[in-house]
């Protein structure tokens, strides 16, 4: 008889973050996992406890591979105003869901699940990643404001618009719009920043 192939710890995270990406973790189960990576229901449960802790984790390889290079832009001030911050920040994203190897739009966005923070884990993995995401970017349009920035609005509403465009970015991106058209988007929202 022959042994079960295994994978790696990183393939399997690799493949049920596509999966989780492409579907969203409700439209996502067990069963497709498996299928996926290649392995039985046990294997999974053995190794990441449920599909909530497999997700868990393929969000955050998710946060530190793909999403990485807009991470660094957010947390490396090379002293560009908030519209030059914002333009780099939603361009490059825009740029990741779009590329043409991957499922469009944003993980974090598209993978949540429905309902609130407190009533799905999925949803307080991603409502995590996203206060993150939000807090790093008030935390940016703050130096940009005390540097001598006119911010058209707080740094804490900012954050949020810019949050919420990219959300919007990431829909459309799964609705089928051109990567020029988001990338007029991102421009006009950059644009929006500063008075």
């Amino acid at each position: 008889m022959s042994r079960p192939r295994s994978i790696s710890k990183e393939d399997t995270l690799e493949r049920a973050l596509l999966l989780f990406w492409e579907r969203g973790y409700d439209r996502t189960s067990i069963a497709d996992l498996s299928e996926a990576i290649g392995v039985g229901p046990s294997s999974l449960y053995n190794s990441f406890g449920s599909k909530e802790g497999l997700f868990q984790q393929a969000i955050h390889r998710y946060v530190a591979t793909y999403a990485d290079p807009a991470m660094q832009i957010i947390g490396t001030d090379n002293g560009e105003t908030a519209e030059e911050f914002v333009g780099v920040l939603l361009r490059r994203l825009v740029k990741l869901y779009t590329a043409k190897d991957q499922p469009p739009g944003c993980a974090i966005f598209q993978s949540g699940g429905a309902g609130m923070p407190e009533e799905s884990s999925a949803c307080a993995t991603t409502a995590e990643v996203k206060g993150s995401l939000t807090a790093a970017i008030r935390k940016r349009l703050e130096s940009c404001a005390k540097a001598g920035d006119e911010l058209r609005a707080s740094p804490r509403t900012l954050a949020l618009f810019i949050v919420g465009t990219l959300r919007g970015l990431s829909q459309l991106a799964c609705d089928g719009a051109s990567r020029a058209d988001l990338l007029k988007v991102a421009d006009h929202a950059a644009e929006s920043v500063e008075t």
